[in-house]
């Protein structure tokens, strides 16, 4: 597998991650500070909400920041170590394309929606279910209940204007392939037959593609194809 990484990206979203960390403390300190009691007042009351609500704003964007970026192993990195031993003929971009993470494979691009909490993922009515997460995680940003179909369609458009913006023809490009990707172990796999993407575990997500790969794919990509779609997705975004 060949990687192509954003590192400067990543080190400098690292350091706002910490900034933000380190703020929020100071000022959640700040508003505890201007509630002690026997020397609170109205105004120095209204001053400590204040800066209770920025305290929280921060600690949610910190904790956003931090679980991409700050925590070892890093998203990126878990889906890395799934993709590790794919052959040379698959290339994984992090922070290098118009999306967080892809896959481009020898007739598609995989596309990873990633379920980062707990709970039971279903596909039932037509709709997604993501039941069993916590009250207080979700309250805190810390689970956050997938929402694949809009995700995809996010994505999807960010990919599509890239390539209409490098000159690839609607005919040349690439299948988008998404794939809903369960990392953590307590996190299950309900009724999900009916779901209009596979839903698959970081554990069964290698294995996954291959045989996808090796089964649904007439065509592979020549390797100027593969320069070109690969050049595409990286224009403009390694700065």
């Amino acid at each position: 597998m060949k990687l192509i990484i954003n590192q400067k990206l990543i080190d400098r979203n690292k350091k706002i991650s910490m900034a933000l960390f380190i703020s929020s403390l100071a000022v959640l300190g700040l508003g505890a500070y201007l509630a002690w009691p026997g020397q609170a007042n109205i105004q120095r009351t209204i001053y400590s909400w204040i800066a209770l609500l920025i305290g929280f704003i921060l600690t949610r964007a910190s904790i956003f920041f931090m679980a991409r970026y700050g925590q070892t192993p890093r998203y990126d990195e878990i889906l890395g170590e799934s993709f590790s031993k794919l052959r040379s003929e698959y290339t994984y971009f992090v922070y290098s394309s118009p999306v967080p993470m892809l896959l481009l494979g020898p007739c598609r691009i995989w596309l990873p929606i990633l379920v980062t909490s707990g709970g039971t993922i279903s596909y039932l009515d037509g709709k997604w279910k993501h039941t069993g997460t916590g009250a207080f995680k979700r309250f805190m940003g810390q689970e956050t209940p997938v929402e694949p179909e809009r995700e995809v369609a996010e994505a999807t458009t960010q990919l599509q204007k890239q390539f209409e913006q490098q000159g690839i023809p609607v005919e040349q490009r690439p299948e988008i392939q998404p794939v809903l990707v369960i990392l953590l172990k307590n996190t299950v796999i309900g009724e999900v037959k009916e779901a209009p993407f596979p839903v698959v575990s970081i554990t069964e997500l290698k294995r996954f593609i291959r045989k996808m790969d090796r089964e649904k794919c007439a065509e592979p990509f020549s390797a100027e194809e593969t320069e070109k779609i690969t050049q595409a997705l990286t224009a403009g975004k390694l700065k």
